[in-house]
């Protein structure tokens, strides 16, 4: 019988149907309501929390506070993320990752809500936003391992890969107007306000979270002591001597990207535009970063950790262009360039390991692979000044382009990297490499090659 085109759409599944089909495919897991819930509670909280790095720095000055002041309350934040992401880690695999998020979101909407009522009032101190970006730093360590970890159980292995890009463009989308919005709201309203507008996001994110339907599991976890269950996920990591690698590869990249940021402002101060030159090398790099996130909604690399290794080379670039003093235009560029490269890596990065793992160790994974990363770059920040001031600012920046270059090209070498290749479908396969022997089967155990779960 035709579909009558007056019928209502809840009574007719064919107009129902019709409706879905104008979504492009790289979008069609927002067909799917629980991801649909997640994305959008991502989306709202990222813009609050892109408030803070500006509005937290006014805040702190307004209150007296110094310079010092400043980078105490951040450092309290960077300690919060790293003591806490092993726990996080943890407790995201333990409980049911919506509840992580849920107590997440609703610990930083109390801790954002109190301050912003404090700096209202004026009755603020730094050692309260200290507690306050402490706080946050350590749900950060609960929020992060559970988020990565809950995707796959709310799309398909076909489609992570485009979840996890949506994710992470929306991320980088916020970097570039969350440091906008603020200074609309400094200007007009004050910290203040800033501060509850990021609580009310967080808020809104756990209404939205609360509506998100998970399937529960057919067996529940068996529970050990915590340390063994740390160790479970870290070994599953180690006996994959391959991925280890790269997880470590990866932070030496970080590592020496972070001498750019540190020597970057030093060598355009030097009659090169200064600060105003600064700035738009850095609006380039987020504008670079989107790019890459809508890149990365269709980029499917038949062999995903080879391909990622190969665009890492281009983080080199910036930091050369730097080391022989480049136009600004060609810093710029270059470092529009990595980032792309950067957020592509990052996504199919993510979806590897959600392919790879299984699904009850994720939030584990996830953890090491923040820790890594978090560790490495303050790494990198601390020791580029010493460096410069022994060898020089140009052979510390080639130096540093040699680290990012050097492990990308070894990496890809490994056999266990170059066996993960894509099947049609979107999944992932890996071929059975020696290293994957010890970890796929305990002994006398034997099993098949390591699928796509």
């Amino acid at each position: 019988m035709p579909c009558c085109p007056y019928a209502c759409a809840h009574a007719c599944p064919q107009k129902r149907k019709a409706r879905t089909v104008f979504l492009p495919k790289s979008l069609s897991v927002l067909r799917e309501r629980p991801y649909r819930l997640l994305w959008t509670a991502r989306s709202i909280s990222a813009v609050g929390n892109a408030l803070m790095p500006v509005t937290v720095v006014f805040a702190v000055l307004g209150t007296g506070g110094s310079v010092l002041d400043v980078g105490a309350v951040l450092t309290c934040q960077a300690v919060g993320q790293v003591v806490m992401l092993p726990v996080g880690g943890v407790w995201a695999d333990r409980l049911s990752r919506k509840l992580v998020l849920l107590v997440t979101d609703g610990a930083q909407a109390v801790c954002y809500g109190l301050l912003a009522a404090m700096v209202l009032l004026g009755q603020t101190a730094v050692w309260q936003f200290g507690v306050t970006y402490t706080v946050a730093g350590m749900a950060f360590a609960f929020f992060t391992p559970a988020s990565r970890a809950v995707v796959p159980e709310l799309v398909g292995a076909e489609d992570l890969q485009s979840a996890n890009a949506l994710l992470g463009l929306t991320d980088s989308s916020t970097k570039v107007l969350g440091p906008a919005l603020a200074a609309v709201l400094l200007e007009v309203t004050g910290p203040g306000a800033a501060i509850l507008f990021n609580a009310a996001s967080f808020l809104l994110s756990f209404v939205l979270l609360a509506r998100m339907r998970l399937a529960r599991p057919a067996e529940p976890p068996q529970r050990r002591r915590f340390f063994a269950e740390l160790r479970e996920g870290w070994t599953v990591v180690a006996r994959r001597r391959w991925y280890l690698a790269n997880l470590i590869g990866w932070g030496v990249w970080n590592f020496a990207i972070a001498f750019f940021f540190v020597l970057g402002p030093v060598v355009l101060q030097q009659g090169r535009g200064g600060a105003a030159a600064w700035s738009t090398v850095l609006v380039t790099g987020a504008v670079g970063s989107i790019v890459g996130g809508l890149v990365a909604l269709r980029f499917r690399p038949r062999r995903p950790l080879v391909a990622t290794n190969a665009t890492a080379l281009f983080g080199a670039v910036p930091l050369a262009l730097l080391a022989f003093t480049a136009p600004v235009a060609a810093i710029a560029a270059g470092v529009a360039l990595a980032f792309v490269m950067t957020a592509l890596v990052n996504e199919v990065l993510a979806t590897v390991q959600q392919q790879l793992f299984p699904r009850e160790l994720l939030a584990r994974v996830s953890s090491l692979d923040w820790m890594i990363s978090l560790l490495a770059m303050p790494a990198g920040y601390a020791v580029a000044g010493p460096a410069t001031e022994l060898f020089g600012t140009r052979t510390t920046l080639l130096a540093a382009a040699a680290l990012i270059g050097t492990p990308c090209v070894l990496l890809n070498l490994l056999p266990g990297v170059r066996s993960v290749r894509a099947l049609p479908d979107g999944t992932l396969t890996v071929a059975p490499a020696p290293e994957d022997r010890a970890a796929a089967a305990p002994t006398g155990c034997p099993r098949p090659p390591l699928r796509a779960r």
